[in-house]
């Protein structure tokens, strides 16, 4: 079935806003890499508004993700494909935590954004359908609970995904379930708000797209990453730091 003009717009709009979080989380770790090989001065790179970039554009994903989960659910759940598209966000997951092991297993990736966006996954799955105003609710106390939650309960390290633990989890990505799930589950609220089960016609009216305008290569590729950021995600930093390691030895 061809789809509507209007559900191309929309699909269109979220790509090109993945996209732009694509090409942000690229120049934050290349940025990240040059601190790792010591070309620049790592804590200019791991703090202050590097960190915040950091902070925003993890935010950004996670908010994203949220609004793509309302979109692809609002209709009913078709679970073969729910299920195929899960089992491979959490197959990367754990491609991301056996790869920095080997790296490095003082440091490794246990529960990094792709760990978060499965975790995520099963929550949307519940909560989908409360009324937005609960969902955003939700989000709020997630976001402002986390100083009041810290405990001893959670300080065995196993815990450590939850975002209580009080120490340094020594992780080089790392993305606790409080306070990080309330920018998803915002992100589904606000979907939920601003679409509904139905199309909104101000968004037909101030996002309809001409296709013929995107017809650049540019633009294709522009696109192409939004809706392949996870494989982009997967492969960008092999490249950037083999890229680096040979500006090093070979130039």
């Amino acid at each position: 079935m061809e789809r509507s003009s209007n559900t191309s717009t929309r699909n269109q709009l979220v790509d090109g806003l993945r996209s732009l979080a694509v090409l942000a989380m690229i120049v934050y770790h290349f940025a990240w890499d040059l601190g790792f090989f010591n070309i620049v001065d790592p804590v200019v790179v791991n703090t202050g508004a590097w960190k915040n970039f950091a902070v925003s554009i993890g935010s950004s994903f996670l908010f994203i993700s949220g609004i793509s989960f309302w979109l692809a659910t609002r209709s009913g759940i078709n679970f073969k494909k729910f299920i195929f598209r899960l089992s491979i966000l959490v197959s990367a997951a754990l491609l991301v935590s056996l790869g920095t092991y080997q790296a490095n297993p003082n440091t490794f990736v246990f529960f990094g954004i792709l760990h978060l966006l499965s975790a995520c996954t099963f929550l949307g799955l519940i909560i989908y359908k409360f009324p937005s105003f609960i969902i955003l609710f939700l989000g709020i106390i997630i976001l402002l609970s986390e100083p009041y939650l810290v405990s001893e309960i959670f300080e065995p390290k196993y815990l450590a995904w939850t975002g209580l633990y009080s120490e340094a989890t020594g992780s080089v990505d790392f993305y606790g379930f409080f306070p990080w799930s309330s920018a998803y589950i915002f992100g589904l609220g606000f979907a939920k708000v601003l679409f509904g089960n139905n199309d909104r016609k101000i968004f037909k009216k101030r996002f309809s797209i001409n296709n013929n305008q995107f017809n650049g290569v540019f633009l294709k590729i522009f696109f192409w990453s939004g809706r392949n950021s996870l494989l982009i995600y997967l492969i960008h930093q092999p490249i950037l730091i083999a890229i680096i390691y040979l500006y090093l030895n070979y130039f």
